[in-house]
């Protein structure tokens, strides 16, 4: 695995896509589990996958820290849009905020860091590959 690099403004602008790779995380933590919350995790996981293949989900970042997102539902060809905020914090990661936004909730949801050319999820200092942004 590379190491995360720092994020600067240049790097964000642009269109992302958001994917969510819970079978990722489900290995990484699949030690830790008995049996039974193995099936569990399991059946979650492909409920959440086959919902996340009905819904696209982009982030759109401009120069004036806002990011448009866009949550386009597949099967009613529907696309609700949202303003939100976006900044790059202290220690260089990418940090989405919500404050101007009574219809979402992303306030303190972790950070960002560029990953092979990827932002990645990064929650409490660890990198959640299985939560990613790719440049579209």
């Amino acid at each position: 695995m590379n190491a995360q690099s720092k994020v600067k403004d240049r790097d964000v602008l642009g269109e992302w896509k958001l994917h969510v790779d819970l079978q990722k995380e489900i290995q990484d933590k699949d030690s830790d589990l008995n049996f039974l919350e193995k099936a569990l995790v399991g059946a979650v996981s492909g409920i959440v996958t086959t919902a996340m293949n009905h819904v696209d989900i982009r982030f759109d970042f401009k120069r004036n820290n806002e990011v448009i997102l866009k949550i386009h539902n597949k099967d009613e060809d529907k696309t609700e849009t949202e303003i939100l905020k976006w900044f790059i914090n202290k220690q260089g990661q990418l940090e989405i905020d919500d404050l101007d936004n009574d219809h979402v909730n992303v306030q303190h949801d972790g950070a960002w860091m560029l990953l092979d050319k990827q932002l990645v999820a990064v929650e409490y200092g660890k990198v959640k590959q299985a939560v990613y942004l790719e440049k579209m």
